[in-house]
């Protein structure tokens, strides 16, 4: 308040001053006599005035317009000062609160991101009509092949992932599919926990993980919910050891390029036999498996599906790898399963194993303005330690696998054309599965929501199973749609 006080006062002693200063010199004038000047006419007294009003004036407004200025200063520095002190509480607050939203996933995390929690889920509904033919069995006789058709889920899961003080990583997911591997016989919805493991990141090249988690073999497994058909491939199932209990090392060793991924499991018969136990299956066959993936024009995350949903405008291309081995544990025997193998000679499904398998596969994949391409070779040598009656008689016997496919959008990121070709083949069997399949899917959201219709003609079918469709010993025709919902 004292500048506003000064303002007056400095206008009061400017206009004193000056009227001081034009007695003064109308004094000293008067002073000076007739012998000096002579006395002032009242036009000069006016114009004396006049130019000492002038002078009052401006000594009047440069006091004035200065502190004018200085209120003004102080005041816009008030207002800063008050604005940057609330920006600086918004800041505070927004730091310290939790962030929310979706990114291939609803996720909630920490600002920082030490702490991440994010959700997905898919669900897989579709309709079956699996007719077969050539069937040897006596009508009405006990085994006949019978058609069968319905509704229901292949796949309905839920999945939990993030991270947690920045570098453990952790994932959990289950599935409420009907009649899946594990259940109860019987059971229907029945909920089963799939890939359920905890872990460390050390660095983009060095992660260790422990857990329930999928084997890395077949490539197909990655893009499970990104197909080109309603399933796999026929002559692919045999190879697929899926998931087991393990401990896992991977990491990049060109980020985005080439990447690795080292298993030491409980082996193939972990996830389909032996007692069920928390988080898993208890194994005998103690399995050590490796992969690797290189590839080009596109980062090995563009071939997470298997369809060009993306219209990849350059050639892109991947190359994987992938082998394993798994020793039988002879002093501790559980009934195993390898689907195909002395089913055709045979008709024994389940035997016990007292050996050794071995597995390689190598696949390529492709993807460049519509058009997607997917193949793969597949090689598993199984021994027995003596011959054994569910190997038809021989002590190990080599099945190979292979299938081409491939896809093209006929209007871009909506409707899509595929077509596969695949092969099963064992080397002491003329004996030999094909399949051919032909499907049309149509894209509402990218692989988000999507519709499939697939029709597969398999040839001498190696094995059953329900959610392909097969009838071992029998030339099968399989229709199937199904809808996909993934968020």
């Amino acid at each position: 308040m004292a500048s506003v006080t000064s303002t007056t006062g400095i206008k009061g002693r400017a206009f004193a001053a000056a009227l001081g200063a034009a007695l003064a010199a109308m004094g000293a004038t008067w002073n000076a006599g007739p012998a000096c000047a002579a006395d002032p006419t009242n036009a000069q007294l006016q114009a004396e005035i006049k130019a000492l009003k002038t002078e009052v004036a401006q000594l009047q407004a440069k006091p004035a317009t200065g502190d004018q200025q200085w209120t003004r200063t102080q005041e816009a520095a008030q207002m800063k000062a008050i604005a940057e002190e609330v920006m600086a509480e918004s800041r505070k607050q927004q730091a310290s609160a939790l962030q929310a939203g979706y990114n291939n996933g609803f996720f909630i995390q920490t600002p920082n991101k030490d702490f991440k929690l994010t959700i997905n889920g898919y669900l897989q509904f579709r309709y079956s009509y699996a007719a077969a033919g050539n069937d040897t069995t006596p009508a009405g006789a006990a085994g006949e092949h019978k058609d069968y058709s319905g509704f229901n889920f292949r796949r309905a899961r839920l999945i939990l992932s993030g991270n947690a003080f920045k570098n453990f990583i952790y994932c959990i997911s289950g599935d409420f599919e009907t009649g899946i591997s594990g259940a109860p016989a019987g059971s229907n919805n029945a909920f089963a926990i799939l890939d359920t493991w905890a872990g460390y990141r050390f660095s983009p090249m060095f992660i260790v993980r422990a857990g329930s988690m999928l084997v890395p073999f077949t490539h197909v497994e990655y893009f499970s919910s990104g197909t080109e058909f309603p399933d796999f491939a026929v002559s692919e199932y045999p190879f697929d050891p899926v998931r087991s209990d393990a401990l896992d090392l991977e990491g990049a060793i060109v980020p985005h390029t080439f990447n690795y991924e080292i298993q030491i499991n409980n082996g193939s018969t972990s996830q389909d036999n032996g007692p069920v136990g928390p988080g898993g299956h208890f194994g005998n066959r103690m399995g050590v498996y490796g992969r690797v993936n290189f590839a080009q024009g596109g980062p090995i995350s563009d071939f997470n599906d298997s369809p060009d949903v993306a219209w990849h405008r350059h050639l892109a291309w991947l190359i994987g790898a992938a082998a394993g081995y798994e020793s039988q544990n002879s002093t501790l025997q559980t009934t195993t399963s390898f689907p195909s193998l002395g089913e055709w000679e045979t008709g024994a499904g389940n035997y016990t194993l007292n050996g050794s398998l071995s597995r390689f596969t190598i696949d390529a994949h492709a993807k460049y303005r519509g058009f997607a391409f997917n193949s793969a070779l597949y090689l598993q040598n199984i021994s027995d330690d003596a011959p054994s009656p569910a190997l038809a008689g021989y002590a190990s016997v080599l099945e190979t696998g292979y299938y081409v496919e491939g896809g093209y959008f006929v209007i871009p990121h909506r409707w899509e054309l595929a077509a596969r070709f695949g092969e099963l083949l064992f080397n002491h069997s003329s004996e030999h599965q094909y399949e051919a399949t032909g499907g049309v899917n149509y894209y509402i959201f990218g692989e988000n929501a999507k519709i499939q219709a697939a029709v597969t003609y398999v040839n001498n079918a190696a094995y059953t199973n329900s959610n392909l469709g097969t009838t071992v010993g029998t030339d099968d025709l399989i229709g199937q749609i199904q809808l996909q919902f993934k968020f």
